[in-house]
């Protein structure tokens, strides 16, 4: 099938979504997120997660996914109305109508489309079993990315211990805000109710899943994770797409007893894929994800894609940080295409492009517009550049990628926001961590200077 096949069969399947409701989007009722180490949920990475209060899940360990709050979001998809949590995808179909946001994505996915009437005719308040699982059983990482937090990562945790919260307006490393909502994680080593729920809903679900992921923290450090992938192997699942999330920058031996493990797991499962998380390059990108060695990921990736046939998939979170050398680093995706693409119809490399939400001061537009200009100019042109139209090798951009790069960009030169809080956070991780600023993103020295003197 081409692409082109493809881009008119979600055109098609768009129009069925919209006329169920054009708010509804199945993910609500198929995919969860459950990052087990604090009780938190949602049904995809666009919205904030919420609790699940653990009398639910006690009372009924399918409340996981169940929860009473996730049942109210489905009655207002089905009844039109737009959940708020939901805003990045309005805001993608409100920047241009022809865009194709991700709930018309995620609803059109092979893992939600044939129980598309299910969805729509299941009684909101009742239970349904997902077909797309992913799960954090632990917050232990041995990362520091600029903007996660403490619930997410251990040594977050242990830098906000030692130094305390950050002096912004937000309040995501605040370990007393976080005690307050619930979101403080049990440490890797406690008792969780949460992960004793999750143990016995599995069997209840595992049978009708379709994609089951694993996330953190860092996965690979948590011993929840290696007992799952016992479980797979104790209990086949032909039918089932296995996806391990993992930033490729632990120490070596475990790299190669992981990629041992995925060429084992591929005999119990339908398929395994790996994904890993990157939007820049070099030190630019070691200053954003504090922890990752940007010559370990390169070497780490190519022994993956090497030693196993499977995908790796890169997930980017493009934020302030990251727009200076995005172009550098969608270069670097078409080197590992073109190194390890047999044919253009076989991708094992590809690249989801998303921007950060949260926390609001790592957003791109803190940059003034004159800067978010140059790079989406410089980035649309080398996107177009690799078009599979101006490209005859197997290094190429996909149509569902240019359309992702197309509503970045656009949303790129959106609204300016107050950059105060920005410069407050890089001023404390400069501080803390012993980095420079300008020394590492010599592209924003005029921005930052100014501010200084103004």
């Amino acid at each position: 099938m081409t692409n082109e096949e493809r881009i008119e069969i979600l055109n098609q399947k768009r129009i069925v979504i919209n006329n169920i409701s054009p708010s509804f989007c199945s993910a609500k009722w198929l995919q969860t997120t459950l990052y087990l180490q604090n009780g938190y949920n949602h049904s995809c990475h666009h919205p904030s997660p919420h609790k699940i209060p653990i009398e639910e899940i006690r009372e009924n360990p399918a409340a996981l996914h169940n929860s009473k709050f996730k049942k109210e979001q489905r009655l207002k998809m089905l009844n039109g109305q737009r959940p708020s949590e939901c805003d990045y995808c309005w805001k993608i179909e409100d920047l241009n109508k022809d865009y194709f946001s991700d709930r018309h994505y995620k609803t059109s996915d092979y893992w939600a489309w044939d129980r598309l009437e299910e969805c729509a005719k299941t009684d909101p308040a009742s239970d349904i079993h997902p077909s797309y699982l992913e799960v954090s059983f632990s917050n232990v990482c041995n990362f520091k990315c600029t903007y996660c937090s403490p619930e997410i990562s251990s040594k977050w945790m242990e830098e906000i211990e030692r130094f305390g919260p950050y002096p912004t307006s937000t309040s995501n490393h605040d370990l007393i805000w976080l005690k307050q909502v619930g979101r403080y994680p049990y440490k890797h080593s406690d008792d969780n109710p949460y992960v004793d729920a999750f143990w016995k809903y599995l069997p209840d679900i595992y049978n009708n899943l379709r994609v089951l992921r694993v996330t953190g923290g860092e996965p690979l450090l948590s011993k929840d994770v290696w007992q799952l992938f016992d479980y797979i192997q104790n209990n086949p699942n032909t039918a089932l797409e296995l996806a391990i999330n993992t930033n490729l920058c632990v120490d070596n031996k475990l790299i190669d007893k992981f990629i041992d493990t995925v060429n084992e797991l591929k005999k119990y499962v339908k398929r395994v894929d790996v994904y890993t998380s990157l939007e820049s390059t070099g030190q630019q990108a070691e200053y954003s994800r504090y922890g990752l060695n940007y010559a370990q990921w390169v070497n780490n990736i190519n022994k993956v894609l090497s030693n196993t046939d499977v995908n790796v998939n890169i997930m980017t979170t493009i934020n302030a940080l990251s727009l200076t050398t995005m172009v550098e680093f969608l270069n670097y995706v078409m080197v590992l295409r073109e190194k390890y693409n047999e044919t253009p119809a076989h991708n094992r490399v590809p690249v989801s492009i998303n921007y950060l939400r949260w926390p609001t001061h790592l957003s791109v537009n803190v940059l003034p517009i004159e800067i978010r200009t140059q790079y989406r100019d410089h980035i649309l042109t080398t996107s177009e550049q690799w078009l599979k139209y101006n490209n005859t090798g197997t290094a190429r951009l996909y149509l569902e990628e240019w359309d992702q790069v197309k509503r970045f960009c656009d949303y790129l030169v959106t609204e300016q926001q107050d950059p105060t809080d920005f410069f407050k956070f890089i001023d404390e991780i400069d501080k803390r961590r012993n980095t420079d600023f300008v020394t590492t993103f010599p592209e924003l020295k005029d921005f930052y200077n100014n501010a200084k003197k103004a």
